[in-house]
Order: C-alpha cells, then sequence, then structure tokens
C-alpha cells in the first residue's frame, strides 16, 4: 500500500521549507514551515544512523485569523525499506515529550520496518513552543484543612495564570486537544504520509480517540495503552476502587505484612480508618503545643497507600504530625489547560460526584477541574465530540488491571464502540504496560505488538497476560505483637 501523498504535494511542502532547512532562518516562518535539523544515534548494531529533528509552525490558535505562531517539535526515524505505515508516538501527560529522555520501547523495534515518528505536544517542546507555568507562592494550610480548600487554593493559582498571560501575546485558549489533533494532521500532511499509525499512551491514547475521530480517513490502525476515552479525562472513582481491590488482595498474600492486617485484610483495615476518620478525625501535636498542627479527616483517607492505611489502623500517627503545605499545584501548564477542555458529559459529571467509592477515592481527581473549568480560557469541545461513537478502524488496546491513572474499566467501556479492535489485560501492570520490562518478560508479546503496527495482524495476541508486579509497596516498620492484631 501506498502510504504516501503525491509527489507534487511533497514537492510543493519542500518548497514551502526551503528558507528553513538546517535551521538557516532567511525569512520569518508561515504556517505550515517546517525546520529540519539532521543529526545521527547508534543502532543495535553498532552503527551510526541519521534521524530528523524538526520544528512545525502552527496557529496558536486556528480560530483566530491573527494568531501568533508558535512551534511543534518532532523527530522522524526513516524505516530502511518501510512496509507498514509510519507510526507516530503520542506522549502522556499533558506535559511529556519523547525527544527527551528515552525513547518508546516499541520504537526501536518497528522503525526498521516504519517511519517512526515522535509528536511533541503544543506547549510542552523543547524543540518548539514551551508553555512556561508561573512561580507561585507555597502556603501552610491551617491544621483542620480538607478539599475544598485546596480546590479554592487551586482556583487561586488558575486566576492567577490567566492574569499573567493575559498581559502577554499568548493566548492560552488554543491549549486543547482539538488543537493537538489538527497539528498531528497537518504534521502528517507535511511529511509527505496519506495514512499513519498511532501509537498513544494515557492521554496519548485520549489524543489518538480524536484523531480518529476528526481524521478516521488518516488513520491506518492504532495500538493504545493506558487507555483513555474522550469522555474519560476524570476517572470514575468506582473504577479506580475496583483497581485498588486488586492490589489490596495482593497485599493480603504478602508475608510481609501479614503481622499487621486484620482478619478482613486490608479491606477491613481501610473500612475501620474511614469509620474513625468520619466519626473522629484525628488531631496531631507537635511536642509542647496545645493546638493541633494538623487533623485528619475523611479527605486524608491514603488510598494510594497500604502502609499508610495500616499505620492509621494501628494508631501509628508520628510521621503524619507536621503542617501540610500547597505548592504550585500544576507541574506543567499544559495539563489543566487540555483537561478542562476535555471536562465530561454532565451525565458522567454527575456520576462522578455521587458515586459511592469517592468515599475511598475522596473527588481530588476532579473536584479542582470541575471548579475551574470556566476560568482556564481553553474552550469546551463539546459534548458531541466527547460521545462515543463507532469506528471501524483496527485497534489494539493494552491495560494493566492495577492502573488507578486509567483503570481497566475504561477500556472495557471503550472497545465496544471499536467492533475491529482485541483487548489485553495485563494482570499486576500498573499505568505504564508496554515497557522495557514486559519486553524482558513477554518478548513473543512485544514482537506480536510490534508486527500488528507493521502489518494490522492481531489474531495471534492473547486476551491477557501477567507481569511481576510493577511496584512493590512497602509494609510499615514499626513492630507490632502479631496476637494482638487479630
Amino acid at each position: 500500500m501506498n502510504y504516501q501523498i503525491p509527489f507534487i504535494f511533497c514537492l510543493l511542502v519542500c518548497v514551502a521549507a526551503t528558507c528553513f532547512v538546517h535551521g538557516q532562518e532567511t525569512s520569518p516562518p508561515t504556517a505550515g514551515d517546517i525546520i529540519f535539523e539532521n543529526k545521527t544515534y547508534t543502532a543495535e548494531d553498532g552503527r551510526l544512523r541519521n534521524y530528523e529533528v524538526g520544528t512545525l509552525y502552527v496557529k496558536e490558535n486556528r480560530s483566530d485569523p491573527q494568531s501568533r505562531l508558535i512551534g511543534l517539535g518532532f523527530a522522524r526515524y526513516r524505516a530502511k525499506q518501510a512496509t507498514g505505515a509510519p507510526v507516530f508516538f503520542l506522549p502522556g501527560g499533558p506535559g511529556s515529550s519523547f525527544l527527551e529522555g528515552n525513547p518508546p520501547t516499541l520504537a526501536a523495534l518497528v522503525r526498521d520496518r516504519c517511519d517512526v515518528i515522535f509528536v511533541d505536544q503544543r506547549g510542552y517542546s523543547r524543540n518548539g513552543a514551551f508553555l512556561e507555568n508561573i512561580p507561585f507562592e507555597e502556603i501552610v494550610l491551617p491544621a483542620d484543612a480538607d478539599l475544598d480548600d485546596r480546590v479554592a487554593f487551586f482556583a487561586k493559582y488558575t486566576e492567577a495564570v490567566v492574569d499573567h498571560y493575559q498581559a502577554t501575546d499568548v493566548d492560552l485558549s488554543g491549549y486543547n486537544i482539538l488543537e493537538c489533533i489538527e497539528d498531528v494532521n497537518e504534521l502528517r500532511a507535511a511529511l509527505g504520509y496519506a495514512k499513519i499509525t498511532l501509537r498513544g499512551q494515557s492521554f496519548g491514547s485520549q489524543w489518538s480517540f480524536g484523531i480518529m475521530r476528526q481524521y478516521p480517513e488518516t488513520v491506518e490502525r492504532a495500538l493504545l495503552s493506558g487507555v483513555e476515552p474522550l469522555n474519560n479525562a476524570y476517572d470514575m472513582p468506582s473504577h479506580v476502587f475496583a483497581a485498588l481491590q486488586r492490589i489490596w488482595k495482593s497485599i493480603d498474600k504478602d508475608p510481609r505484612f501479614h503481622a499487621y492486617l486484620p482478619e478482613g485484610g486490608m479491606q477491613e483495615a481501610a473500612e475501620v480508618v474511614l469509620q474513625r476518620l468520619e466519626s473522629e478525625p484525628i488531631k496531631l501535636f507537635v511536642e509542647g503545643e496545645s493546638k493541633p498542627i494538623r487533623i485528619l479527616g475523611p479527605d486524608d483517607f491514603p488510598f494510594t497507600s497500604p502502609r499508610q492505611i495500616l499505620e492509621l489502623y494501628h494508631g501509628q500517627t508520628s510521621g503524619w504530625a507536621a503542617a501540610r503545605f500547597l505548592g504550585r499545584p500544576s507541574k506543567t501548564l499544559i495539563s489543566p489547560l487540555i483537561d478542562s477542555s476535555l471536562h465530561a458529559t454532565p451525565e458522567r459529571l454527575e456520576k462522578l460526584w455521587h458515586d459511592p467509592a469517592v468515599r475511598f477515592t475522596t473527588r481530588q481527581n476532579f473536584a479542582r477541574y470541575m471548579a475551574t473549568a470556566t476560568i482556564w480560557p481553553s474552550p469546551d469541545v463539546g459534548d458531541e465530540f466527547r460521545t462515543p461513537k463507532k469506528c471501524d478502524i483496527p485497534v489494539v488496546f493494552v491495560n494493566g488491571d492495577w492502573d488507578i491513572k486509567t483503570p481497566i474499566e475504561n477500556m472495557y467501556e471503550i472497545a465496544d464502540y471499536f467492533p475491529n479492535s482485541h483487548q489485553v489485560i495485563v494482570h499486576q501492570a500498573g499505568h505504564g504496560t508496554i515497557t522495557s520490562r514486559m519486553q524482558k518478560q513477554h518478548p513473543d508479546f512485544i514482537a506480536q505488538l510490534v508486527e500488528f503496527l507493521e502489518t494490522g495482524k492481531m489474531d495471534l495476541l492473547p486476551a491477557e497476560i501477567q507481569v511481576e508486579k510493577f511496584r512493590r509497596f512497602t509494609p510499615p516498620k514499626f513492630a507490632i505483637d502479631p496476637a494482638k492484631t487479630k
């Protein structure tokens, strides 16, 4: 199959970019121009091979005719002899890049058979435009602070960010998934590809869903992990709790934890701790002080840490007796911009807020974004775009059943809309599934994924595999009489 756009179009693109090749600017760039820089890397056979690092110039806000241009970084590794569609690797976050650090596991295995392109996210691109976060003063929370206090702090931060950028030429409304989708489509066309394969992890999977929604005719196939549908920017608490319960069952079988567990295991310990925090919050004091420095309530339930749950179960609170600090609430600025723009349908928002599992997980995953969605200037993408619809593009879904960031129920939910799809459950894997560790444990499975990227073949893929525990949870360290545990 021919994956290239006709030669005359490629020629026009090259002509448009000639004054920027190798970074030699002779005139200001226009939308669609590319700067290329040739580089080398050492391949697995020890030989030096060439690859390209580039910057594509795009409008910051395509709905504004007067929009300024920003750069979008990318890298391209050309196949020796391409036998499959080029593979576009889309990073997660929002707020990460494959142009920094180690490349994804599959990239080196597929680049001899398919062109491999790493695409940066707008506003998070060292080879393009980088949207800087603002300094924000750290505060000490009051002793009885709860989730509402954290949400109020995030709202102040949001207002400060918006006020700061209103005094600049940066248009924050341009940082949303719809613009990210257009970025990939423009890069695809500028590089001369008629069709592409998508490889997305976490937000990269959400980004891929958006591309398949807007430009299905350009996508050959997709491999998605850490699955995050367009309407699932906020994870359902009951789905997160289901992943926690699977993790807790493994803790129950771990001999390092046995002395600390009640007869009902982690589930009973968690329930007891929550009942205590709900009925009478725990006051913690610093020696010599008459006022508590911290009061632990239901919003402080440490659902992600079995060790901390067991500490509270046994009344071990010495490590908690310190003031709570809040610093800059977002590591990357594009994360709240994109996530608040994605938001969720009214039906899902209602379910999120009233899901019974918020008792365990709290509402911290989504409350601050709900409270500030109308403050962030990135526009809401709309319910029609968020609502899934049938898509015939072949897709392989891979998800860990211990994933509490994008629970496996996300995969079950969206797979029904992709009749030409295959699901792989990875037992004991967390958010990152297709890793170098998996390659060592299941090289045949990784080879099958590479074959799917190249040819679309998926009939030999397993329905489930098991990996070594992605995380070795740390047991408590205080001494305890096992007889008293029961």
